[in-house]
């Protein structure tokens, strides 16, 4: 006798098919009340105004209509929102980066003696309104030595022919001109130092904290972690416009660090000068520029490429095209050491950026 034994369901079988039952029978119900319902109102029976819940939801479509048609102008103000960002943002590092690259063009190299023995070279930009003579910065560096007149705008005095060497400070590029001219120099160095908080007699001091009872202080500059000591920022285009017309002498900037040991040089008693200055050529640092700026110039002006498009997902759009392909092109003539290219494309991406408000002067960059 063989024994039969009853197969067990499945555990789980059974809840899940009464739970398709259910849905079934459900949506039977439903539609026989649908039919029933469409058959007692007839072929001409009037529409009955919407209430209750059916006249919530028309409301709410009504509403999700107009909200629709109002979202172009919401995302324009969005967009702008996004450009006037990225412009605080991504502007000053594509600025910082592109200005680097310009100052291979035509750099100036200073062979400086610091004293007998001692020489270092420093690498100079020219001013806007350099004149070409190289001459006109040789000889001996003089520093006011005055804090006032180093950093401020004070009159000073250097030995007449002498070259003017001033830090950054407060004053305009106009200003330092216009002062080394009146004080007997023959030309003006600037070095690249940015003011600190600290009254001037304590510029230039470290490890030295600014007391609150000095008053020294600005709105949120306790959260900010404002610097105590002057800090680089880094080389640039000395322009005077529109302050003169004409700047009546040769100028240029050097680093911080070049400045800052020819300063401390002359406050030890030493007389240091430029003894030869030299033409920097656009292939010498380029290659380095290559390898490791230029990918952090890409990645900032694919950024803020990005950030012209109207859409907030899609990167379709014409503009994120277009200016992909300057890119580009900007980039392959970076590759290839060509000036004139670099300029025509860097020049064309900037033109084909929002022109309300993503461009913004070029003269500020070069």
């Amino acid at each position: 006798m063989v024994a039969r034994h009853r197969a067990r369901p499945r555990p789980g079988a059974l809840p899940t098919v009464a739970a398709v039952l259910v849905v079934a029978l459900a949506v039977l119900q439903g539609l026989r009340l649908q039919a029933w319902l469409g058959a007692s109102e007839g072929k001409g029976a009037e529409p009955r105004p919407s209430t209750g819940r059916r006249l919530l939801l028309q409301e709410s479509a009504i509403a999700g209509s107009a909200a629709f048609w109002a979202s172009p102008n919401e995302a324009e103000a969005f967009r702008q929102d996004r450009i006037m960002n990225a412009k605080s943002t991504l502007v000053p590092k594509i600025r910082k980066y592109y200005q680097k690259l310009e100052g291979l063009r035509d750099d100036l190299i200073l062979q400086v003696e610091i004293q007998a023995g001692e020489r270092v070279d420093f690498r100079a930009r020219l001013a806007e309104w350099y004149s070409g003579l190289d001459s006109v910065f040789d000889g001996y560096l003089k520093s006011p030595g005055v804090l006032d007149a180093r950093y401020g705008c004070t009159p000073y005095k250097v030995e007449p022919g002498s070259v003017a060497l001033v830090a950054r400070g407060i004053c305009s590029f106009a200003q330092k001109v216009q002062m080394a001219k009146a004080a007997g120099a023959k030309s003006v160095i600037v070095f690249d130092e940015k003011m600190s908080k600290a009254p001037l007699e304590q510029q230039n001091k470290t490890g030295r904290v600014i007391s609150k009872g000095i008053a020294n202080y600005q709105a949120g500059d306790a959260l900010s972690g404002a610097a105590t000591v002057p800090v680089e920022k880094g080389m640039t285009i000395m322009s005077v416009k529109p302050e003169l017309d004409t700047a009546p002498l040769d100028g240029i900037m050097i680093p911080r660090a070049n400045g800052t040991t020819v300063v401390d040089a002359i406050l030890n008693g030493l007389s240091p000068k430029v003894l030869d200055v030299k033409r920097s050529r656009f292939e010498d640092g380029i290659d380095r520029f290559i390898k490791k700026d230029l990918p952090k110039l890409m990645t900032a002006m694919e950024g803020y490429s990005l950030i012209q498009r109207v859409s907030k997902a899609d990167m379709s759009e014409p503009i994120v095209a277009q200016l992909k392909s300057d890119r580009t092109a900007f980039e392959e003539a970076v590759r290839k050491k060509d000036y004139a290219e670099i300029r025509r494309t860097f020049k064309s991406w900037n033109d084909h950026l929002d022109p309300e408000i993503g461009t913004w002067d070029l003269a500020e960059t070069f």
